[in-house]
């Protein structure tokens, strides 16, 4: 009854750290299955997430045990009135809504969930666009802003000209605006914000580490280097947008729509380059994906001369101490968010 616990399976099973606590080995369940015990045959010896591991659950803990707490996706009641997970992954509160956000899974989707996308296709009068969910989002001629914020009515010579706002393999940044009753998502980009990403490189990461924040585009300060938190765990690293033409940065009649492509200085290509390779460092070791992380670990990895490729060595990045400096700070983080 232990074959599932040799090297082939536990390599297989991911990056959760799964223990069976509260029952004496050789126990006998109510449907009179023998119970796992807790010799270390039981456990799968696999690396946990330092990151997550204080949100992380796994099959059978128990999640709330307060009266008038709603179950979500990832969570049942048991007969004692607790509620428990189901799957492994990190365990969300929204209000009395819990549910568990699986570690590995493919992206879903949610209304007003900001995602990064890649153009695959032009079509009669709509975009399809790959956000890493099963199927193909899709982004409506009638849900874009047009370049310089004009607001009026499309007409058939907006349908005829498609391809000079959006074209096969563009980057573009959008919000989703309706989840159908298929999966497919509906997006938008009314907001200046949205739109076309230029001058930049994109990072992927598992969705789970990139959860709504507050702001999901942000030029960050100290680094003044622009990231697009998506949802879906597309990020774009990019030098912060400018007016075309007029060298000025954003403005209050800033649009996205107007962002044009232009020469990135060495220097500049150097911090996109670490700020991308930070972010796929924390996803590595199992962190979450915010300006505050990013920023510390550019900033603490020029304090341990550590050349930007390093960053996605974690041999390298564990015998600098960048490791060992990310899981404190994540803990600090986590304490405050508690308190």
């Amino acid at each position: 009854m232990v074959a599932w616990a040799t090297g082939a399976i536990q390599e297989l099973a991911g990056t959760v750290a799964v223990e069976r606590r509260g029952r004496a080995p050789g126990s006998i369940d109510k449907d009179g299955s023998l119970a796992l015990t807790d010799t270390p045959l039981a456990k799968l010896a696999v690396t946990p997430i330092p990151g997550l591991q204080s949100q992380l659950v796994c099959p059978g803990d128990v999640v709330s045990a307060e009266p008038g707490a709603l179950r979500g996706r990832g969570v049942v009641e048991r007969d004692d009135g607790k509620l428990v997970a189901t799957t492994c992954g990190v365990m969300e509160h929204v209000n009395k809504l819990l549910y568990v956000r699986p570690l590995r899974h493919r992206y879903v989707g949610s209304v007003g969930d900001v995602v990064v996308g890649r153009i695959v296709e032009v079509q009669a009068e709509r975009w399809a666009v790959e956000v890493g969910t099963a199927q193909l989002a899709h982004l409506h001629l009638g849900a874009i802003q047009l370049p310089g914020n004009v607001q009026r009515r499309r007409t058939d010579e907006d349908s005829l000209r498609m391809k000079e706002f959006f074209e096969e393999n563009d980057i573009i940044s959008a919000e989703i605006q309706k989840v159908h009753e298929s999966g497919e998502l509906s997006l938008q980009t009314r907001n200046a914000r949205y739109g076309k990403l230029q001058n930049g490189v994109l990072a992927s990461v598992p969705s789970v580490y990139v959860r709504r924040q507050a702001q999901h585009l942000v030029t960050l300060p100290t680094i003044g280097v622009m990231v697009v938190l998506g949802n879906n765990g597309w990020v774009w690293v990019c030098a912060p947008p400018k007016v075309a033409g007029s060298g000025r940065q954003e403005t209050l009649n800033f649009s996205q729509m107007d962002v044009r492509y232009e020469t990135v200085g060495p220097e500049m290509r150097e911090r996109i380059t670490r700020v991308r390779n930070a972010v796929q460092c924390l996803a590595t070791h199992g962190l979450e994906v915010t300006p505050d992380t990013i920023t510390f670990v550019y900033d603490q990895s020029k304090k341990l001369d550590l050349a930007a490729w390093e960053l996605q060595d974690p041999a390298r990045c564990d015998a600098a101490g960048l490791i060992a400096s990310l899981v404190v700070e994540s803990g600090f983080q986590i304490e405050g968010q508690q308190h």
